[in-house]
């Protein structure tokens, strides 16, 4: 992508991020500020590079199909070690361990479910369609298995091999600011895995809006 198409879809991303953002905060009494520091569209071996660079290879991940007149897979992922804490400024600074742990899974498919589904409506809107979601699903392991030997997400519809097909990668900075709890600023990532038509179809559109 060129420098213009990133800058056009981060404001295209931004809009949906912001949408999500209002809803955590109703959601949890308390402002979520989400922004997104970097776009970009990469193939799956780098983005499994930049995640373990920045966080980690252990995480946890909600993922959601969708289709329609494409198909694809949305990831929201987190480094394990943030999820729990991701969870505790959700609920409540005094939640025991194990409550948290519990509460885990249930706590960051909703959050998924938000952020996820406000991206993706974005990216709908932008491109003219209509897709259908499927409920998201939980994922906890490490970040090259759940990019390549979960054969869940598009591998069908890709031509090439898995470790060069390209996704749209965000980084996502999580925060709560003020209000009952204390501040918090968490880094997770957003994925979009598409096959090549759709990407074609993404590149059309944008330069469309730059003209």
């Amino acid at each position: 992508m060129t420098a213009d198409e990133q800058d056009a879809l981060m404001e295209l991303f931004n809009i949906g991020i912001g949408r999500a953002a209002n809803s955590l905060s109703e959601m949890v009494n308390d402002e979520v500020i989400l922004s997104i520091p970097h776009i970009s569209v990469i193939t799956r071996s780098h983005a499994v590079e930049m995640i373990v660079e920045r966080a980690s290879d252990h995480i946890t991940a909600i993922k959601q199909q969708f289709s329609g007149f494409f198909g694809g897979t949305a990831l929201l992922v987190y480094p394990e070690s943030n999820s729990l804490e991701l969870v505790r400024t959700l609920i409540g600074e005094d939640t025991p361990l194990e409550t948290l742990t519990e509460l885990e899974q249930e706590s960051l498919l909703e959050v998924g479910n938000i952020i996820l589904n406000a991206c993706l409506g974005s990216f709908a809107n932008m491109m003219e369609l209509e897709l259908d979601f499927d409920l998201p699903e939980f994922f906890k392991g490490n970040c090259k298995s759940l990019l390549f030997d979960n054969h869940t997400l598009v591998d069908s519809l890709i031509t090439s091999s898995p470790s060069e097909s390209k996704l749209v990668f965000l980084i996502l900075d999580f925060m709560t600011k003020g209000g009952t709890k204390k501040d918090h600023k968490i880094k997770g990532f957003v994925m979009i895995l598409l096959d090549s038509k759709a990407l074609e179809d993404l590149r059309e559109k944008l330069q469309r809006l730059l003209s």
